[in-house]
């Protein structure tokens, strides 16, 4: 059965809850719909990953690949973590993901290896200098990996 973007989020914000609350919630939860709404004003190039996934988990997927473009996972004892995809050097050329890497690096208290995902803490994301310069990386990632369609950031 695929998921709506609706039920997806409700259910992302419903396992947020089990780890975070009050005002640090709010600000999470905006981090979340910031990179909803990012996601979703390109519909060109993006749409919602409506395959199962856990609650926990919300994703967006490139329109002619499907591969994954991001994801959003809960997890316990910790922030959300947006994970930017592709992160194979099969998909992007090793300059990007060097520059991926750098940017979330610029931003994250841990500093990502060269073997490590391209993940970033919404508690980063929080600060909008980082959340700008993450979906500015997201729609460069966008055009680079995707010939049809060139996306603003």
């Amino acid at each position: 059965m695929s998921r709506t973007l609706p039920a997806a989020r409700e259910a992302f914000v419903a396992a947020m809850k089990r780890e975070t609350s009050g005002t640090e919630l709010t600000r999470l939860v905006a981090v979340l719909d910031a990179l909803i709404k990012w996601s979703i004003a390109r519909p060109q190039a993006l749409s919602f990953h409506k395959g199962d996934s856990a609650a926990g988990v919300l994703a967006f997927e490139c329109v002619d690949s499907k591969a994954l473009c991001w994801s959003a996972r809960t997890t316990r004892g910790a922030a959300p973590q947006l994970e930017i995809y592709p992160s194979s050097a099969r998909t992007i050329t090793a300059e990007t993901r060097t520059k991926v890497m750098e940017t979330l690096n610029a931003y994250s208290r841990e500093a990502l290896s060269e073997t490590d995902r391209l993940r970033i803490g919404f508690g980063a994301l929080k600060n909008g200098a980082a959340l700008a310069a993450v979906t500015s990386l997201l729609g460069e990632t966008l055009a680079s990996t995707d010939t049809r369609v060139r996306v603003a950031s």
